[in-house]
């Protein structure tokens, strides 16, 4: 007699569920469900016992469901999940159907391809929002940086007295001012900034820090320039330990006014420098995706073959066998 393939992946299929069902229902095989059992005709030994078990069974069912039927991966002899071939490829050998085989690697082919170009897309992205960042950065700098250059040209243009005249002292010594900011800074005690007086016609301010369980660390002292960017004294905005160098913090906090112009110019350029190189990113175009779009309909009628070869086996299931009983001539 000769091999019918189909006949024999109907009967795996049969042997197949078969199995699953004694296994759920936790109990030995009858006579009639052990002669089913035996028409299983797949590889045999370990590789068939494995693949009739309701754990893989059912991982390939979840697999298929969510999607990730080419990522689990099985060693030939070992079913190990991280290497090998994986499930569907098992499956497909199993079955016999190499156009399951075939579907199975392509499905795991535009897997890959579709990861590539996920990150292409990814970085595509990334480069188009760096761009619009870099441009709000180009104008914030421009912006602090024309501030800088006017208070620059104020201080330098001023022809007044270049000295620190606080509120509460109109008339007094270096020295007693310097007193007086000590006093100040160490009685203060406000998050809010606070005029104290002025220096060549620009506010003086005070601000108390705290940390952030709200305890007081120290007041900082500042300058105001004419755009409302605040000059702070020294590195920390403490005030020097010298009442006299006390007194003249106005004029350290303004002599950085050349060094801070320079910093923003370099922020600036540096953000122009960038925004070809990000450009260029966003212009890129994929080159695998010809390949890609190839590979999908090669599956996509891959798949329409495997359905109609699925729909036949369950046409030629679905007739009832004919025993030779039925042609046996009635007794006379």
């Amino acid at each position: 007699m000769s091999y019918n393939k189909l006949k024999s992946l109907v009967a795996n299929v049969e042997a197949i569920e078969t199995a699953m069902k004694i296994q759920v229902q936790g109990r030995q095989a009858t006579a009639e469900e052990k002669e089913i059992l035996s028409r299983y005709s797949g590889f045999g030994g370990i590789d068939a016992y494995k693949f009739n078990l309701l754990k893989n069974k059912q991982m390939f069912i979840n697999q298929i469901n969510n999607g990730t039927i080419a990522v689990r991966r099985i060693d030939e002899g070992g079913m190990d999940e991280d290497n090998g071939m994986n499930f569907a490829e098992f499956v497909a050998i199993l079955s016999g159907n190499t156009d399951l085989l075939n579907k199975a690697k392509l499905d795991n082919k535009i897997m890959q391809l579709e990861k590539e170009q996920a990150i292409f897309k990814k970085e595509r992205i990334r480069a188009e929002r760096k761009i619009a960042a870099s441009r709000e950065d180009i104008e914030k700098a421009k912006r602090t940086k024309d501030c800088f250059i006017k208070d620059l040209e104020y201080i330098t243009s001023y022809e007044g007295t270049k000295a620190t005249m606080l509120l509460n002292l109109p008339q007094a010594t270096a020295e007693e001012i310097g007193r007086e900011l000590h006093r100040i800074s160490k009685t203060y005690r406000s998050g809010a900034y606070a005029t104290i007086g002025t220096y060549a016609g620009l506010d003086l301010l005070v601000r108390s820090e705290y940390n952030i369980t709200g305890v007081f660390e120290r007041n900082m002292f500042f300058v105001a320039g004419l755009g409302g960017l605040k000059y702070q004294c020294g590195l920390s905005g403490a005030l020097p330990l010298g009442f006299v160098d006390a007194s003249r913090y106005p004029q350290g906090a303004l002599s950085k006014l050349p060094s801070l112009i320079e910093k923003q110019q370099k922020a600036v350029e540096r953000a122009e420098n960038e925004i070809p190189v990000l450009q260029d990113i966003v212009c890129r175009k994929w080159s695998k995706a010809d390949e890609l779009a190839k590979l999908k309909l090669e599956c996509k009628e891959l798949q329409r073959k495997i359905d109609e070869s699925l729909k036949e086996a369950e046409r030629s299931h679905s007739l009832p066998e004919t025993t030779s009983a039925e042609y046996e001539p009635k007794a006379a």
